[in-house]
């Protein structure tokens, strides 16, 4: 929640902000959950001060509200540079990175933890990989808050980026194995992570090249430091030599992963626009397909009414037949529910004209019967005219999905050389 999201709130005075931050503060030890790595303040304790701070005009040194807030925590908490400061929706998380000593064994990257374990504890503790979605889940708020290209340059983010994936992993693994092993703890981390690590950076890198085609002025200045040369940037700060290299070897520049991303962006808007199509034409379909059915439907009314009028015809005429035949003036017949006597001739009359109603109404109900029967049949003949188009253009989008757009491999391959660029240390 950033502090241009809130418009309807008054916009409220700095100092008045601020007071509220050091009363938060001053009370937080009265709200916060704490664990030995991890400290938690649940949202709804902590939404009456997001609130003021997403409607308060933060100093322009500082990002957003969060990077305000989340000066203010790593005061008050002390924290180091490997420490982090999470906001996602359920609540403030406060991770503490703490530095443990690797053992020199084949297992060092997993904190001297044998494979089979580590294994184990995967299938126990996060069975059917539910870690993946779990990370995934995550990494959005980590790349929005802590690896945001719009606040650090390439050197900063391959200072701490592994850090934060650590941290962010190891969120996960606390919240599930209730544990308090750090070597456990961070074993876990780094074993769940290798398994996910070329996906992460490719979101990453995703997420700048994505920002770049749609002109971000940011994410285009983060990718400009990326030179076969060294780059002095806008404030005086020296980058080696960094370029972006892909599996060939070739150098991406600005100039060529933007043309590349230009006719990316048309590839995908086209694909983008034919499955717009492709959904109305759906939508069209299932319009046609519930109008057929209501209309179904009411045929199915209209010739149960027919059916009544049919028992009811057949009982006005088999009372016609007794009182025709009948050799009496005076005949018993029942009307509203009771047995009266008639003159015989009237009553006759009476009957007719009940059967001509009858036969009348029987004639307009068929009448709108055949009317909604031909209305059916043409949209049967919609429905096979779009439902045709339909399977057309799904078989279309299909086959330029399997085959791709020229751009799509060269867009590929840009953005696997990026991520394995930032990857590098």
């Amino acid at each position: 929640m950033d502090r241009d999201i809130l418009e309807e709130h008054d916009e409220v005075d700095f100092d008045d902000a601020l007071k509220s931050v050091d009363n938060f503060i001053s009370h937080i030890d009265e709200i916060i959950q704490k664990k030995d790595l991890l400290y938690r303040i649940d949202m709804q304790q902590a939404q009456e001060l997001v609130t003021t701070l997403s409607s308060t005009k933060i100093p322009n040194n500082y990002f957003s509200y969060k990077d305000f807030l989340r000066e203010k925590l790593s005061q008050r908490f002390e924290l180091e540079a490997n420490d982090m400061v999470l906001f996602l929706d359920d609540g403030i998380y406060i991770k503490f990175f703490k530095q443990i000593e690797n053992k020199n064994t084949a297992e060092r990257r997993a904190c001297g933890i044998e494979h089979d374990v580590l294994e184990e504890y995967k299938n126990e503790y996060f069975p059917n990989e539910i870690y993946k979605e779990e990370i995934f889940e995550l990494l959005p708020c980590i790349v929005e808050d802590i690896l945001n290209f719009r606040k650090i340059d390439p050197l900063s983010f391959k200072k701490i980026f592994v850090h934060a994936l650590v941290n962010m992993v190891e969120i996960i693994v606390l919240n599930k194995m209730k544990t308090d092993d750090i070597v456990l703890i961070r074993g876990m981390s780094f074993y769940l992570l290798r398994e996910v690590f070329d996906d992460v950076m490719l979101y990453i890198a995703d997420d700048i090249l994505f920002n770049f085609a749609n002109a971000d002025k940011k994410a285009g200045e983060f990718l400009s430091l990326f030179s076969v040369h060294e780059i002095i940037d806008k404030k005086g700060k020296r980058h080696k030599p960094n370029p972006i290299l892909d599996e060939n070897n070739h150098a991406w520049n600005m100039t060529t992963i933007r043309s590349t991303m230009i006719q990316h962006k048309k590839a995908k808007q086209a694909i983008y626009e034919k499955k717009e199509a492709l959904a109305n034409i759906k939508k069209k379909l299932e319009a046609y397909k519930l109008d057929q059915v209501k209309l179904a439907k009411e045929i199915e009314e209209k010739k149960k009414i027919e059916k009544e009028l049919d028992k009811s015809l057949e009982k006005v005429q088999k009372s016609l037949e007794r009182i025709q035949n009948a050799t009496t003036d005076k005949v018993k017949f029942v009307d509203g529910g009771v047995e009266k006597v008639f003159d015989r001739k009237p009553l006759i009359a009476k009957i007719l004209k009940k059967e001509d109603d009858i036969f009348t109404e029987k004639n307009a109900i068929k009448r709108v019967v055949e009317n909604l029967e031909t209305r059916v049949a043409n949209k049967q003949k919609d429905i096979d005219i779009w439902s045709r188009k339909y399977q057309e253009g799904k078989e279309l989008l299909k086959n330029i999905e399997k085959t791709g757009h020229p751009t799509d491999k060269v867009y590929d391959n840009i953005k696997k050389a990026l991520a394995k660029t930032l990857a590098k240390r």
